[in-house]
């Protein structure tokens, strides 16, 4: 399964207490939430956007990560956050980061605030 945002193919998203690292060296990640997790149909809401380096620097992610409690008060719950991958090999540093802020821009995730 993925999860496509304005045209950025995420792979997942998988619930984020499975998560046990990634192998993207270069790359986007997402932290979704079901809008509707009593539904079947999957319906994410986006809580936050950012470059794979704050994964790949933090060997306790993501209880560790600064905004974790954040996330999962804004998913109601622990057990309703979600993570996917955009892999991005091949773009320099700087056109990463742009595609990060469009993103942020255009789905306004609580968390990125």
């Amino acid at each position: 399964m993925s999860l496509l945002l304005a045209g950025y193919q995420f792979k997942g998203p998988e619930p984020l207490a499975d998560f046990k690292g990634t192998d993207i060296e270069n790359g986007i990640y997402g932290i979704f939430f079901l809008k509707n997790p009593e539904k079947q149909k999957a319906n994410y809401g986006v809580l936050y956007i950012a470059n794979v380096d704050e994964i790949n620097s933090d060997k306790s992610f993501p209880f560790s990560h600064k905004k974790y409690q954040e996330w999962a008060e804004a998913a109601k719950s622990e057990s309703n956050l979600y993570i996917g991958f955009c892999p991005t090999p091949g773009l320099v540093p700087e056109k990463r980061q742009l595609i990060i802020k469009h993103l942020i821009y255009r789905y306004n995730p609580a968390c990125n605030k």
